[in-house]
């Protein structure tokens, strides 16, 4: 976005220098929009490097991009012409691309302020009005004074409503983007997040050699809940031992939903030894907490790891944890099998 608007500061300072040539003694004109395009360069400059950049650079380059506006509109007649309405648009162009409100309302200020500045200048004659038509003619100070004060009201409201109304916008898109990734029942992770989050850390691996211990968990008896309970019974179930592997886990670890009553936990930075510790909580915490949600029927947990290499493939990291899951529920279940 940066980039793109600098390109079009370019454009316009280019355009207004070399329009400078076509007008009569155009020569003060001519080294401010010559000034303007030297500027619009060396921002871009800087943005191209990644110098300058967030807050700061914003508000300076909206301040000249105002006091730019403020020159061409007193060229070309201040009340006159229908270029005030620009002050408005500015700084909502502003808001859409930042959620910062003070920004576009600081932007705002500036361009209300110069426009006010250029009105009295030109209504004292320190100023000509026009200078670019001559020939027009100079407004009523009284309607002077009002447009000033609409700018300034349409400008503050309009900018501010917009910050509101896109940071608003965006709270709700990043709330559908953890609705995206998250279980609705238990509120863990979902199966699109962590096969995408696991390929994330596989191809971590490649650069970075670490240790990733992948878990997958499957609870025994779970179906016996649904079945002689009821799958109401069931879903608290699920979320009591969902609530119960984050208490076994580290916040750095990943755990999600894979689908039904399986689970898969990603333990980064994790190698076998410390995959057995966590996999030990996990079966205590999820022992206990599906006896206090269900006391009728024990329900437990049974686990398989794998120690992932780099250039795994995820399909087949996870095929090979889900074998060694079901050598654990072979052999009884509450257990871990590591491979």
């Amino acid at each position: 976005m940066a980039v793109r608007a600098g390109r079009v500061r370019i454009a316009i300072g280019c355009v207004g220098a070399l329009s400078g040539f076509l007008v009569e003694s155009a020569m003060p004109y001519r080294v401010v929009f010559g000034g303007y395009l030297l500027i619009a360069l060396a921002f871009q400059w800087a943005i191209a490097r990644k110098l300058y950049l967030g807050f700061p650079r914003a508000l300076v380059m909206g301040a000249v991009d105002m006091l730019f506006l403020c020159f061409t509109v007193h060229l070309l007649g201040s009340v006159s012409t229908v270029l005030p309405l620009i002050y408005v648009a500015t700084p909502v162009l502003y808001a859409t691309t930042t959620t910062r409100r003070r920004l576009s309302i600081s932007i705002a200020g500036v361009g209300v302020a110069g426009y006010a500045l250029i009105v009295a200048l030109e209504l004292l004659d320190v100023l000509p009005y026009a200078p670019a038509f001559p020939n027009l003619a100079e407004p009523d100070p009284a309607y002077a004074v009002i447009s000033v004060v609409m700018v300034a009201l349409c400008a503050f409201a309009t900018a501010a409503l917009t910050s509101h109304l896109i940071a608003q916008l965006e709270a709700a898109n990043a709330r559908l983007s953890d609705l995206s990734q998250q279980d609705e029942l238990t509120g863990l992770y979902n199966r699109r997040y962590v096969m995408a989050r696991l390929s994330d850390e596989l191809a971590r691996l490649v650069r970075q050699p670490s240790s990733l211990t992948v878990a997958m968990v499957d609870l025994d008896g779970f179906k016996r809940v649904n079945d002689e309970v009821g799958h109401d019974a069931g879903d608290e179930v699920l979320k009591a031992v969902a609530q119960a592997l984050l208490a076994a886990t580290r916040k750095a670890d990943v755990v999600a939903r894979y689908g039904g009553d399986e689970f898969v936990v990603l333990l980064p930075n994790t190698d076998p030894e410390g995959a057995r510790s966590v996999g030990a909580r996990i079966l205590d915490h999820a022992r206990d907490a599906a006896r206090r949600t269900c006391p009728a029927i024990p329900v437990s947990a049974s686990i398989g790891t794998t120690l992932a290499r780099a250039g795994d493939d995820p399909a087949e990291l996870l095929r090979r944890v889900d074998e060694q899951l079901y050598t654990a529920k072979r052999a009884g279940g509450d257990r871990l099998f590591a491979g």
